[in-house]
């Protein structure tokens, strides 16, 4: 996401109210006009009160014309060779998502994966936040690059997080549920 994607600039908390805040976001934001128009704060509240109708099923006629969208706010991903950090969800994205994505073993005759879940928008797993992780072990014998495990990360409308791993050749599956 790049400014370029924001229509609004909605200023909340009490620090909006600093003109140099303001300043700065007007300079940061060229050609929009900083939505003023509710009390700072009180925004926040509301956005909660109608989150919380919407998630009750609430159908009133003033949330048909409303349309709520939740992010996650740091990208997602795992581990992978060297301890890299290979992003499954960016950040921004809207939920609820689902990303799969099939990697390979890297050594010879591996016969373990480690599936780490990490947040965060650094290169290296050890620099992002660590929110759990499980392994799947007795992969059978083979050439590196030949068993594939196929991984999920898939996050519901209440922003439960659930990772998944299936070994592709034998069916095993391991997974963990991550909720914050």
């Amino acid at each position: 996401m790049d400014i370029r994607n924001i229509d609004d600039v909605v200023l909340v908390s009490g620090s909006s109210r600093i003109p140099k805040v303001q300043e700065l976001l007007q300079n940061m934001f060229v050609g929009k006009e900083l939505c003023k128009g509710i009390n700072p704060d009180e925004a926040v509240a509301y956005g909660a009160a109608v989150q919380a109708a919407v998630l009750n099923g609430n159908q009133s006629l003033k949330l048909q014309d409303f349309t709520l969208s939740d992010v996650i706010p740091l990208s997602l991903g795992t581990n992978v060779e060297r301890k890299l950090m290979e992003v499954m969800i960016p950040r921004n994205t809207k939920i609820p998502t689902k990303q799969n994505r099939t990697f390979l073993t890297c050594h010879d005759n591996q016969s373990s994966v480690h599936c780490g879940v990490f947040e965060g928008e650094n290169e290296l797993t050890k620099d992002n936040n660590y929110l759990g992780g499980f392994s799947i072990r007795d992969i059978p014998p083979a050439p590196k690059g030949v068993a594939k495990v196929e991984v999920c990360f898939s996050i519901d409308a209440n922003g439960i997080l659930n990772v998944s791993a299936e070994l592709m050749s034998t069916g095993q599956k391991k997974e963990i549920t991550i909720e914050r």
